[in-house]
């Protein structure tokens, strides 16, 4: 029982020897980058979290919709990548209709009997480059385009 103990104990500080100097290091890491941002506003961490090109259309488009707007927010992406989540929270206090997937919308009928009256814009988000502002008719004339092999 007396070496069950001692191994026991020997696992346990092998455990904290090496996770001790990896948890340092990288808690070090993110007080250093809390340090090097600190005093930066909302705005430039934005464009070094998302890169300027994302910040840009999303000014643009939320001087595109009132504050008090309805658009219809759909996921560019095949996989699930959560980029329209952070398009829906940038474009706050506009309200959002999540559409689903880009790839699944094959029936502009449906998409139209969807879509609120209110929601006169369609924006699609991606994973790998900046949101996109559509006109609701717009949006609706290249899904039919699309259907159509046009």
């Amino acid at each position: 029982m007396r070496s069950l103990s001692r191994l026991a104990l020997a696992a346990f500080a092998l455990s904290l020897a090496v996770s001790v100097p990896f948890v340092l290091g990288k808690s070090a890491r993110r007080v250093l980058t809390a340090v090097r941002h600190a005093g930066e506003d909302a705005s430039a961490a934005r464009v070094r979290s998302f890169g300027a090109p994302y910040v840009d259309a999303v000014e643009a488009i939320r001087r595109t919709i009132p504050p008090d707007g309805v658009y219809a927010l759909i996921d560019g992406e095949r996989e699930i990548e959560g980029s329209q989540l952070w398009v829906r929270h940038d474009l706050a206090p506009r309200k959002a209709v999540f559409l689903g997937k880009l790839h699944e919308q094959r029936n502009p009928q449906r998409i139209r009997n969807r879509l609120p009256g209110r929601a006169r814009w369609v924006v699609i988000a991606y994973a790998d480059r900046p949101p996109e502002l559509l006109g609701r008719s717009r949006f609706l004339g290249d899904l039919e385009r699309r259907r159509h092999g046009r």
